[in-house]
């Protein structure tokens, strides 16, 4: 039996361990960081979303860090995201190849809501000050392949969740593998993305000052304290998923992707999408459908265009559209450079 084939009952069992037992709690609403479940790149996002066993660049950071192995030299990537209510998500990755030792990445994932008004019970429409609150992820990954057909990956996270004068830390890990069958082009994956630990808010803003024993006396409210706040999980998310290039051709190709995705705090889901290349690998038309809404089918497509100056250096510009359905939509434009 060769290496691959001894390791990778293990990774499966791995990934799937935390499926079963969070799929007997009903965890609706109970985790921290809600921001990492934001997809990142517009290529997979405009394919829906179904991207863990197709990953090859540099957002397979967040999709699954086996996918950068992927990558031959360099590639940086930059995406920015119009998400919902004025707010922005921005993510900027890069990884380097170092052949058979494997391939490094790091990300850094940062969501803005801008300044908000400060309001309290006299001044419901604002004192005049502002506050800022913001998300931020730094990851840092590895990746390596084992044999022609497997490759596996792991990334480690710092979180932290601010809000005016208080934040909240934690770490964090995913883990994540690929397989190349052989049919077809037909490639598995799977990852397990955020298993750390839980986050819990801390800071300024917590502090109060108190009269710890009010039924005692007349004792003045001068003693200094600080409110102790619960502590949430981060949200584990578990994806399985096959990719598969149903026609290939020096001109052309057309690949189908299926992804099973299972939240800790969602109910389990899935999404489809495809993707078409056209003018050996120049330009691209993608299309997909997830249920992660209430379990109303959403679209979203896109496309984009890749350009090569020579054998190292080259452009890659994506755009994708999703439709969030009652949050209206979501644009995503991603810029990346090989190198």
């Amino acid at each position: 039996m060769t290496i691959h084939k001894k390791i990778l009952p293990f990774f499966i069992i791995m990934l799937t361990m935390p499926h079963f037992a969070l799929s007997q709690i009903d965890n609706v609403g109970t985790s921290a960081a809600n921001f990492l479940k934001i997809g990142m790149g517009a290529r997979a996002q405009s394919m829906g979303g179904s991207y863990v066993a197709q990953a090859d660049e540099v957002t397979a950071l967040y999709w699954n860090p086996a996918g950068i192995v992927n990558i031959k030299g360099r590639e940086v990537n930059f995406t920015q995201i119009d998400w919902i209510a004025d707010i922005n998500l921005s993510f900027l990755g890069g990884v380097v190849s170092m052949g058979e030792a494997g391939s490094i990445g790091i990300g850094i994932t940062y969501l803005s809501m801008g300044d908000m008004k400060v309001t309290n019970w006299e001044n419901p429409e604002g004192t005049g000050e502002t506050f800022e609150a913001y998300d931020m992820a730094i990851g840092l990954a590895y990746a390596r392949t084992i044999s022609e057909k497997f490759s596996i990956g792991m990334q480690l996270k710092y979180i932290q969740e601010t809000i005016s004068q208080s934040s909240a830390n934690a770490f964090a890990v995913d883990v994540g593998v690929q397989y190349q069958t052989g049919f077809k082009g037909l490639k598995l994956g799977m990852a397990l993305s955020n298993f750390g630990t839980e986050m819990q808010l801390s800071g300024r803003d917590l502090s109060v000052r108190t009269d710890p024993y009010n039924t005692v006396g007349s004792n003045p409210d001068d003693v200094d304290a600080n409110l102790e706040t619960v502590s949430w999980p981060l949200p584990i998310t578990i994806r399985i998923g096959a990719s598969l290039d149903i026609v290939k051709t020096e001109a052309f190709r057309f690949t189908g992707n299926l992804d099973f995705y299972d939240p800790r705090d969602v109910d389990q889901t899935w999404c489809a999408g495809a993707e078409l290349a056209l003018l050996k690998e120049v330009v691209f038309l993608r299309a997909g459908i997830n249920n992660y809404h209430e379990n109303e089918l959403k679209p979203s497509f896109g496309g984009g265009i890749k350009y090569n100056f020579d054998q190292t250096y080259g452009i890659i510009i994506d755009y994708a559209y999703s439709d969030l359905g009652r949050l209206v939509n979501a644009n995503r434009f991603s810029l990346a450079l090989t190198f």
